[in-house]
């Protein structure tokens, strides 16, 4: 082809035919330029549709994730519920009875008491699209603000919950409810080899709560066991709502990319 083209350049120059040379030149290098804007945007078509493809890959991604975090935060949501709920019945009975010792099963409902829960965090494919740059894929500027912004929040509001558990429950409310049960290996969901254990214990366990002084002190750690529990349960709450709102808006991107 380049060939052919050279020799009808040739013919028209020893053909003293100046004026068709150069329009014929001139026809050359449109016809160059259209093929360069042709192959152009092949390429770019080409490129658009992988980065639709990455996008919808990661959009999936982050679907995924966020579908398992929104029932992790149920999980705990529900966890909270039970540590309020087991705190608040203690208090109630606490005050019509008087009597800590008098609870029923009230070893065990303190023991509860001591269980924790980390904040659900998912974040494999968020992880992967900002270490690796390609945040950018997310086409739609709103919507990658939004997961941006959800990602921010949720790292906040991990630190707030783990920041409560470590601080006020192991600092402050564990040693007080430990020094003031017995530690069953059934209330923390491990077989007891020790069935007497119990009997052998039971009245300096009675004893201790007796005592006015750590009564004072343990209704005060159940107490504050309920307040963070709610304070927790509250910030899960929120981390849920906003995960929900961000699933529909990648839920409504990927029905567009794929009607």
């Amino acid at each position: 082809m380049i060939k052919f083209f050279r020799k009808i350049r040739q013919n028209l120059l020893s053909e003293n035919k100046f004026s068709k040379y150069l329009i014929y030149a001139i026809g050359e290098i449109i016809l160059v330029v259209i093929g360069i804007l042709i192959a152009l945007s092949i390429n770019n078509w080409n490129q658009n549709r992988i980065n639709t493809d990455k996008q919808q890959d990661y959009l999936i991604g982050l679907k995924n994730d966020l579908e398992k975090q929104i029932t992790s935060f149920n999980s705990s949501f529900q966890f909270y519920e039970l540590i309020i709920g087991k705190g608040e019945s203690v208090l109630v009975d606490f005050s019509s009875i008087g009597k800590l010792t008098e609870i029923d099963n009230i070893n065990s409902k303190l023991s509860f008491l001591m269980y924790t829960r980390g904040y659900p965090k998912i974040t494999t494919t968020f992880n992967e699209l900002n270490s690796t740059g390609q945040l950018n894929l997310i086409k739609e500027k709103s919507l990658r603000s939004q997961v941006i912004k959800y990602y921010q929040n949720s790292e906040d509001n991990q630190k707030a919950v783990e920041g409560n558990t470590e601080n006020v429950i192991y600092n402050q409310i564990f040693p007080i409810i430990k020094s003031n049960i017995i530690i069953r290996p059934e209330n923390f969901g491990f077989e007891n080899s020790t069935i007497s254990l119990m009997e052998k214990l039971k009245s300096t366990f009675e004893n201790n709560l007796n005592d006015s002084n750590k009564e004072f002190e343990l209704i005060n750690a159940i107490s504050l066991r309920i307040i963070v529990a709610k304070t927790n349960k509250y910030t899960i709450e929120n981390s849920k709502n906003e995960a929900e709102l961000l699933l529909d808006r990648i839920n409504n991107e990927l029905m567009k990319i794929n009607p």
